[in-house]
């Protein structure tokens, strides 16, 4: 495949030059040389990408890490002794070396792929059983065996008081077989994600390192278990700092405690009377040694109370004594005088201490986890009942999942934590109580799985980031897991892989290992603090940027490409700089369907200029780009009167046209539209019945380098007899699907055509393209359907034609392999070609219950 879009953000290359030097080079070995932007999962036997690239590019803003991989593979058997940096610099300015760091990616065996029951994960990244990306080593060199592909991850800190502008600089990678130098730059733009400390986002990963924390006490201490040494030696506080320097780091910002048992370690009792005596010296000592690295933003105590398992009856956590009079946690039943006594004593001694502290406005309590039960219910709002009888501004914060309990809630809880299904399913209540100004957090642990986002290991690495998208879409705050470091939960007996821990321990560091996950989950961290600061300013552009990506928790565009140009738009509305890419606009012209338009008006970048159509019924506003264009996004600023019932649609020739967007809910000011498509034309229909004015319209993307033959053209869909392959009337051909430009992602979309497959039963389906006349084409692809990947076909095969009678193969993928890992792409030596054909094969199962087919190309 060769590089065909001028202005896009990745291309593919094959390998690269080793440049070697000194004493080395007559040991230099062949070797490729590539890179991966960090949305990648590169594997041992990974080649290059379709994404791939000759260099490392980061957007970000100020405060703000990112990281792409450098990726190594030669035929025989290398170290990579070190990785080092030169400064990045930008004119005068510049960015030091030390602001530059790396990690060699590591694996996990995975035994199977994550599940729920019988509910599957999908898309995984590979099938299972094999060794998974999942780590970042803290070696600092390497051992690579040969044939064996090794990524080193590499990361930018942009210091807050960066000035803005692009940075360029390299990596110098020294193996033993010759120096490596990988170009690096950095767009800087001027935005200053605010510190963890201080940021809008909480984030919450229950951590194991000052105690476990489930009433299970048969598992023992996760740091004495792992690290052999105990707790509040010298060694244990080490850790502690370095696990703090991680957290703050990583944006984790939320510390969770286990009150009660560090009540215990500091000496805390209970007497015969049942009078409890509090020593908060070791609760104070640990809270104060995490904020003492200055990325505490909130505490959480945990927790009270709740069921040891699935059943029956709730118990409450108090300090009990053991048969020689040692206190010990305890579980006595929650109905009982024992826990009222515990209430009524430990609940103002905890009030009154926080606040002689000074932590009142950060801290907050659990009642129980996932009550889900009108008996966990009616347990949970007594519960909450007497303990803010005690202290009634305290604030309760639980993690709900099951309907209707986490509804009925919902109301109750200071901050509101619904499970990411429970919310995308059920959002009406959640939403009411955050207009009222709670927060509203999200959580995900085992489930959703499916096609939802998630943390796990065989998901693909940005799921977690868009987690926080989707996040901000839908005007939350926080973020809640359930594990930091449950190591205890051995990977293969987890169902959904990763849900226990982010880190890893390194015993030979006293610290701990992050992975890509927790990378991920940062970035995504910090791009909603930039979402966040653009919403300050304008929170219709900032909710519709999110949105272009993310639309719900199970509807996402998984074009890894896309993503990253809409993070570059979201950087620069936040830094003040407009959407639109100038060379879209270089020499295009608009033309009105409405009486008295002014030409260049509404697409001429400036508000005192604009489309105010006259007459009534449907009316349009046309933009000839002059050429084919990738189009990620239209924005549209209405002024103070607005079409509250309008389209968006786009057309290779301006003649058919597919309809990108459509609301009849409109609600003015700015608009943006998410595409992600290709196309000649963008038009704008809208019912002029009642005024309204479109003051600008800009269009994002860039140009293609080159054009698609097949962009609009004619098709014909037929059975091998030759016979009509009519669809399914449940998804329909409106005629141009297959060649709009427009592409499909969910089933009910209405932008792909499908047939639908009983188990066992097989279809053949030839798509064949008429480029209108006989062309050069070396490159074919099609999309592959996004959502749900056995809809996809079992095998696709390409050939091409000059007179629409004779074929000649071309070449067979039962996978996908191009942009993204949702293109089929065939690649060949030029040939002419006037008809190309691809014939799709399908056979039905109960999960594979269809077929559909979208958008294809082709290329000279």
């Amino acid at each position: 495949m060769r590089r065909r879009f001028v202005g896009a953000t990745t291309a593919l290359v094959l390998g690269s030059t080793v440049l070697l030097g000194g004493a080395q080079e007559a040991a230099a070995a062949p070797a490729n040389v590539w890179t991966e932007t960090a949305y990648a999962s590169v594997f041992k036997d990974s080649g290059p990408s379709a994404d791939a690239g000759r260099a490392v590019r980061l957007d970000t803003g100020k405060n703000d890490y990112e990281a792409g991989q450098v990726v190594l593979r030669m035929d025989r058997a290398f170290s990579i002794e070190r990785v080092d940096f030169s400064a990045l610099r930008s004119g005068r300015d510049s960015i030091a070396a030390s602001n530059l760091s790396y990690n060699f990616v590591g694996y996990e065996h995975l035994n199977n792929n994550s599940a729920f029951g019988t509910q599957d994960v999908n898309p995984v990244i590979r099938t299972a059983p094999g060794d998974f990306p999942d780590r970042l080593l803290n070696d600092r060199h390497l051992d690579v065996p040969a044939g064996q592909t090794q990524s080193i991850w590499v990361r930018a800190y942009v210091p807050a008081t960066a000035a803005a502008g692009i940075y360029s600089g390299d990596v110098k990678v020294k193996t033993s077989s010759g120096d490596v130098r990988v170009p690096i730059s950095v767009n800087v733009r001027d935005v200053t994600i605010p510190p963890s400390k201080s940021g809008d986002f909480t984030n919450v990963l229950w951590q194991l390192f000052t105690g476990n924390i489930s009433y299970d006490e048969g598992r023992g201490d996760t740091v004495a278990l792992y690290y052999k040494y105990n707790r509040y030696t010298d060694k244990w506080w080490n850790l502690i700092d370095n696990v703090a320097e991680t957290m703050k780091r990583y944006r984790t910002n939320e510390l969770s405690v286990p009150v009660v048992r560090l009540l215990i370690d500091g000496g805390s009792s209970v007497d015969d009377n049942g009078n409890y005596h509090f020593n908060w010296s070791r609760f104070d000592q640990v809270v104060e040694r995490f904020m003492s690295h200055g990325g505490v933003k909130r505490l959480q105590g945990f927790w009270q109370s709740g069921r040891h398992g699935n059943d029956p009856p709730w118990y409450t956590e108090v300090i009990g004594k053991d048969s020689n009079g040692n206190a010990i946690r305890s579980f006595p039943e929650t109905d009982t005088a024992t826990t009222d006594k515990w209430l009524s004593q430990y609940v103002p001694a905890l009030r009154q201490h926080i606040q002689a502290k000074g932590w009142a406005p950060i801290f907050q309590t659990q009642i129980t986890d996932e009550p889900s039960s009108q008996y966990d219910e009616d347990h949970w709002k007594a519960m909450a009942t007497k303990i803010r009888s005690y202290w009634p501004d305290i604030k309760i914060g639980d993690a709900i999942f099951s309907e209707p309990v986490a509804s009925h809630l919902a109301p109750l809880n200071d901050i509101m934590i619904p499970e990411e299904l429970n919310y995308n399913t059920t959002p009406a209540v959640y939403d009411a109580e955050r207009k009222k100004g709670k927060d509203l957090w999200l959580y995900n642990c085992i489930i959703p799985v499916g096609n939802y986002l998630n943390r796990l290991i065989d998901q693909p690495e940005w799921n977690q980031r868009l987690t926080m998208w989707y996040a901000y879409s839908k005007n939350m705050n926080g973020y809640l897991h359930w594990a930091m470091n449950n190591w205890q939960y051995d990977i293969d007996a987890q169902a959904s892989k990763g849900d226990g821990f982010i880190v890893r321990p390194d015993l030979v560091n006293n610290t701990v290992e992050v992975s890509p996950r927790y990378e991920s989950l940062r970035d995504g961290i910090e791009d909603w603090e930039v979402l966040n600061i653009l919403g300050k300013k304008n929170l219709d552009l900032a909710r519709d940027l999110a949105a272009a990506v993310v639309q719900r928790a199970d509807k996402y565009s998984p074009d890894t490409s896309y993503m990253q140009r809409i993070r570059a738009l979201i950087l620069d509305a936040a830094a003040g700089k407009p959407l639109s890419d100038v060379a879209l606009f270089q020499n295009a012209t608009a033309s009105s369907q409405a009486a008295g338009f002014e030409a260049g008006k509404a697409v001429d970048g400036r508000s005192s200029t604009g489309w105010r159509p006259g007459g009534t019924g449907e009316q349009w506003l046309q933009v000839d780009l002059r050429r084919q264009a990738q189009v990620d996004g239209v924005r549209l600023h209405w002024g103070s009167a607005f079409a509250k019932s309008y389209q968006v649609q786009i057309s290779y020739d301006g003649r058919q046209w597919a309809t990108a967007y459509a609301t009849t809910s409109g609600n003015g000011g700015d608009d943006f539209v998410g595409i992600n498509g290709k196309a000649r034309y963008v038009r704008v229909v809208a019912n002029a019945d009642t005024a309204y004015e479109l003051t600008d319209l800009q269009v994002s993307g860039f140009r293609l380098g080159e054009q698609n033959l097949a962009g609009g053209k004619s098709y014909t869909k037929t059975y091998p007899d030759g016979t009509v392959a009519t669809p399914s009337a449940r998804f329909p051909d409106s005629g141009n699907e297959a060649t709009d430009g427009l592409l499909g992602d969910a089933w009910d979309d209405g932008r792909a055509f499908g047939y639908e497959l009983k188990p066992d039963q097989k279809i053949t389906v030839n798509v064949t393209v008429d480029l209108g006349s006989v062309q050069r084409i070396s490159e074919v692809r099609t999309h592959a359907y996004e959502e749900y990947p056995y809809y996809r076909p079992d095998l696709t095969t390409l050939s091409t034609s000059v007179d629409g009678v004779h074929f000649t193969p071309i070449g067979q993928l039962s996978a996908v392999n191009g942009e993204s890992q949702v293109w089929y792409d065939f690649s060949f030596a030029q040939t002419k070609a006037k008809f190309v054909r691809l014939t799709f094969d399908k056979t039905g199962t109960p999960k594979a219950s269809g077929i559909f087919i979208d958008d294809i190309e082709a290329y000279n």
